[in-house]
C-alpha cells in the first residue's frame, strides 16, 4: 500500500522517527511524508533539514514550499509541487495531520482524487474544545469543514474530547484515539543520577497562566521550607515569563527556583533526567484545553514520576501511572508533591508503571501498530459500504 502523510510536525527530524518506525514494522507499505520547508513557532523558527541518516527504501521525506506557514488552518502548498509528489507516490491512502478545517486538507483531497479517484482519505485532529465561530469562520471555515468531513473515510484523534466533538458533528465514519506522536525511547530513557545533585521538581512547556505555572509555584512556596534539599525548575518560554520571575522573587525563592530557556527537542531528555518529579498542572479555559501533554509520556520514558491536573486529556494520558489532582487546586497539588517528595518507594513504584505504560501505549512502535490497525479497519469499513 502506498501512503502519503502531510503534516507540519515532521519538519522536526525527531518527529520523523514515527514514520521510520512504521516503515520498518510494515515493509510492504511505501510511505511519503510531506511537510513545509519552513515553520515558525513560539519557541523556534524551524527549517527543513532532510538527510539520509535514516534512509529506508520505503520511507521518503519531502519538504515543499508553502504559503502562510505557521498557521495550521490556512497554510497551503504550492500546487504544482504537491501534485508532482502525489503523482510520483501514487497513494492508495492520504493522511493529513492538520485537522478537518484546514485548507491543506481540502487541497490534498482534491489533488489526491485527481491522481487516484479511489483514494482513501483520513485526517488527524487534536481540537478538543468548541471553537468560537466568528462571522468569518461561519462564512469560510464551516463550508470547508463540511467538505473535508464529507471527503474523509475515517479519522484519528489525539484525545477523547476530540472524538466527542466529531460525533457531535455527525461524523459517522470510524474514529480512533491515538496520539499524533509517540516517544523515541532511544532518546527519552533513564539516565544515572548525578552524585550529590539536588532533588528537582520540573515543569517543561509554555509559560502561560493556563499551563498552571503559578499553581505549581504557590504549592512549592508552601513546601520549600520543609524540604530544603529540593529545587523547582521551569523550562520554556512564553508571555508570562516576567510575571513568573516576579512571583519567584515575591516568595524569596530565587535561589531555589530556576527558569531555563527552551532547548531543542532532542536535548529535553537530558534535562528531564535531572528531575525527581515532573508536574503538568494545566487548567481549562473557554478557548483552550490540554490536548495531550506530551511532556508527561517523555518524562515517564525517562523514568520520572509525573503529577498532572484533571484538565483536558491529562488524566487519560496518565491513567494509574502517575498522580492526578483537581486543576487550580494548590492544596491538592501540595499534598501530592509532599507525598512523592518524602517517599522514595512511592516514586519508584510510579516510575515502573510509567515505563510500562510508555512501552505498551506510547512508544513509536506502539503508535505505529495502532495507526496501521486503524487504517486497516478504515479500509475494511469502506469496502463494506
Amino acid at each position: 500500500m502506498n501512503i502519503v502523510v502531510i503534516g507540519h510536525a515532521y519538519i522536526a527530524p525527531i518527529n520523523r522517527k514515527k514514520w521510520i518506525t512504521f516503515a520498518q514494522q510494515y515493509p510492504e507499505t511505501n510511505v511519503t511524508v510531506i511537510f513545509p520547508t519552513t515553520w515558525p513557532t513560539t519557541l523556534f523558527e524551524h527549517k527543513a533539514d532532510i538527510s539520509d541518516e535514516y534512509y529506508l527504501p520505503n520511507c521518503r521525506f519531502v519538504a515543499l514550499p508553502a504559503h502562510r506557514t505557521g498557521n495550521e488552518l490556512l497554510y497551503i502548498y504550492k500546487s504544482p509541487s504537491l501534485f508532482r509528489i502525489l503523482r510520483q507516490a501514487k497513494p492508495d491512502l492520504i493522511h493529513v495531520e492538520q485537522g478537518y478545517s484546514a485548507v491543506v486538507y481540502a487541497q490534498a483531497n482534491i489533488m489526491g482524487k485527481l491522481v487516484n479517484p479511489k483514494i482513501t482519505s483520513t485526517f488527524f485532529t487534536w481540537i478538543n474544545w468548541e471553537v468560537h465561530e466568528s462571522f468569518k469562520h461561519k462564512l469560510f471555515f464551516r463550508p470547508l469543514e463540511k467538505l473535508n468531513l464529507a471527503s474523509a473515510h475515517g479519522a484519528i484523534v489525539g484525545n477523547q474530547d476530540a472524538k466527542k466533538l466529531l460525533l457531535k458533528k455527525n461524523f459517522a465514519k470510524p474514529i480512533f484515539v491515538i496520539p499524533q506522536l509517540g516517544v523515541d525511547t532511544t532518546i527519552f530513557k533513564p539516565e544515572p543520577a548525578e552524585q550529590g545533585a539536588r532533588k528537582r521538581i520540573g515543569f517543561v512547556g509554555r509559560f502561560t497562566h493556563e499551563k498552571g505555572i503559578f499553581t505549581l509555584l504557590e504549592a512549592f512556596a508552601d513546601l520549600a521550607h520543609f524540604f530544603p534539599e529540593w529545587d523547582l525548575v521551569f523550562v520554556g518560554k512564553g508571555p508570562d515569563e516576567e510575571k513568573l520571575k516576579e512571583r519567584i522573587l515575591h516568595h524569596n525563592l530565587h535561589e531555589r527556583t530556576h527558569v531555563l530557556a527552551p532547548v531543542p527537542h532532542d536535548q529535553v531528555a537530558h534535562i528531564m533526567n535531572s528531575f525527581a518529579i515532573l508536574v503538568l498542572p494545566s487548567h481549562d479555559t473557554p478557548h483552550w484545553r490540554e490536548q495531550f501533554g506530551h511532556v508527561l509520556i517523555e518524562a515517564m520514558a525517562c523514568g520520572i514520576p509525573v503529577i498532572g491536573s484533571d484538565a483536558g486529556e491529562i488524566p487519560h494520558v496518565i491513567g494509574t501511572a502517575g498522580r492526578v489532582v483537581p486543576q487550580k487546586d494548590v492544596q491538592a497539588l501540595l499534598a501530592e508533591l509532599k507525598s512523592l517528595m518524602q517517599d522514595e518507594t512511592v516514586r519508584y513504584s510510579l516510575v515502573q508503571q510509567g515505563l510500562q505504560l510508555v512501552h505498551t501505549m506510547y512508544s513509536h512502535q506502539a503508535i505505529a501498530q495502532q495507526t496501521h490497525s486503524s487504517w486497516q479497519e478504515i479500509l475494511q469499513a469502506r469496502k463494506q459500504r
